[in-house]
Parts: C-alpha cells; structure tokens; sequence
C-alpha cells in the first residue's frame, strides 16, 4: 500500500461517503481497488517527476551546480506531479454512474451555502474600510458565478438576506452554473 493508497481512500471517505460505504461492503476487493488505483498513481508520480525534473533542470542549467538547488527542484518536480496524478485520478470521483439528476442532489449537499455570501455581506457593511479589492470582487463574483453589479448591489443593500431571497432566481442560475462547472 503507498501514501497514494491513503490518501485516495480519504478523499473518497471525504467527497462520496455513499460510494465509500458500498465499496466497504466488497470486503477484500475495497483494499484491492484502492492498492491498485494507488498503484498506477505511484508509476504516473514516478514517470512524470523524471519528466518534470528534466525539464526544470533544462531550463534552469544553475540548479545543477549546487546540490540544495538540486534537491529543491526534484522535491518540486515531484509535489507537481503527485498534484498532477492525484488530479487525474481523482477527477472522476464525483461517480460518473451517477445521472445528472442524482449528482446535483450530492452536490447540493455539499455546496457552499448561498448564506455565506450574505456573511460576507454584511462583514462588508461592517466594516469601517473596504476590505476587497475589485479584483477580489470580480474573482468573487466569478466564483460564486454571479453578475459583479448583483454582488456590488448585495453588499450595498440595505439587508443583504432580504436582496438574496428578492433575487433568488439569480441565485439558482449560479449554483447551476457552478455544479456544471464541477460537473463539465
């Protein structure tokens, strides 16, 4: 078993608790299917780090000289390619068995809470200085996938619970957009 083992396990502990239970009920297969997936991610980390350290030293020919440069960037070479692989295993996770139906209700459950943007509304309003930058806003906007006038009007209104609840429709739209987002 590799730390790629454990750490698959947990993200599926973690993200789909109800696959999780059903894979358990496999008994021994459960540790096979998780050693395997481990497996292929520990030959991918392997493979892309000699890629990735070939490259960085390419590009970086001084790197090659002292040994603590060296080190840095194989250690670097190595945390990019466990990002990688440990994405590309694990950006099925969300079932692809499920309907689309049956992902936004699993979604749903784990979304953010439209209710936080309205915390952060009012710690806005709250506070005597601006506490994001326009382009904190923008990002926020793009984010949450609301228009930048809707959360600017939200943080301007005068309750920004009542605004969300007036301008649901708006809200709807954005968690749509934001499951398909996860989902496409």
């Amino acid at each position: 078993m590799t730390k790629y083992t454990n750490r698959l396990r947990e993200h599926w502990e973690k993200y789909v608790p109800n696959r999780m239970k059903i894979l358990l009920d496999l008994g021994p297969e459960t540790e096979t299917f998780f050693s395997e997936i481990g497996a292929q991610i520990q030959e991918e980390v392997s493979s892309l780090t000699e890629d990735i350290t070939a490259v960085l030293l390419a590009e970086m020919p001084e790197a090659r000289e002292d040994y603590l440069r060296t080190v840095a960037t194989m250690t670097t070479a190595r945390k990019i390619a466990e990002e990688i692989a440990m994405t590309h295993q694990l950006a099925w996770v969300k079932d692809p068995a499920l309907t689309l139906s049956e992902a936004r209700e699993e979604w749903e459950l784990d979304r953010p809470m439209d209710e936080s943007l309205v915390d952060v509304a009012v710690r806005v309003q709250n506070s005597d200085y601006p506490i994001f930058s326009t382009e904190e806003m923008e990002e926020m906007a793009k984010e949450w996938a609301v228009p930048l006038d809707f959360l600017n009007q939200m943080f301007e209104s005068e309750n920004p619970c009542r605004f969300m609840y007036d301008h649901q429709a708006v809200m709807d739209e954005a968690a749509t957009i934001r499951f398909l987002r996860e989902v496409g």
